[in-house]
């Protein structure tokens, strides 16, 4: 247990010190979604899907947070979060291509491969997550792929960056 959480530690770490940035600007664009009058939609997708119910039917939601579902028309003053394991998500990227040509804004948090990955390079606000690969050494394998978990750290960095924005509005 003491690998996986000095591993896990390592993880959010590097997310603190190189994704603060586009943190607090995807805080940003989804503090202007909720003064005004656009809407705030989300979409995970596989083991990601705790990211959605999180962001929507968690304990601490974003006001106008709701589940994208497809056929969804957006605006440009809405804003997509799209989570993903990795940032070559092909569905994702369908989603977030569609989006924009919406005119709205996309967030992306998913583990970057490389910077040609389009939910790194296209997205408006993408947030690498940092799990490329399995974490733990195990029997001539490599095993714990916390995916989720990192997203979900960067959603709750996002979250709180969103609450000092909206408390300076006030």
């Amino acid at each position: 247990m003491k690998m996986l959480t000095t591993q896990l530690t390592g993880k959010f770490q590097q997310i603190e010190e190189k994704e603060t940035l586009a943190i607090e600007e995807a805080a940003r664009a989804l503090a202007q979604a909720i003064v005004g009058d656009g809407n705030i939609f989300v979409r995970g997708f596989e083991e990601m899907q705790a990211i959605e119910a999180e962001m929507v039917e968690g304990k601490e939601t974003l006001p106008k947070c709701q589940r994208y579902q497809s056929g969804t028309e957006l605006t440009s003053i809405d804003r997509v979060i799209l989570a993903a394991r990795f940032a070559d998500h092909e569905e994702a990227t369908a989603i977030m291509q569609k989006a924009q040509a919406q005119g709205s804004q996309v967030i992306s948090l998913s583990s970057v491969k490389t910077n040609e990955d389009p939910l790194y390079k296209q997205a408006d606000f993408p947030v690498d997550t940092k799990v490329t690969d399995s974490l733990l050494p195990f029997d001539m394998e490599r095993i714990c792929f916390p995916s989720a978990m990192t997203a979900l750290y960067s959603y709750y960095a996002i979250y709180i960056t969103v609450k000092e924005i909206l408390s300076e509005y006030e």
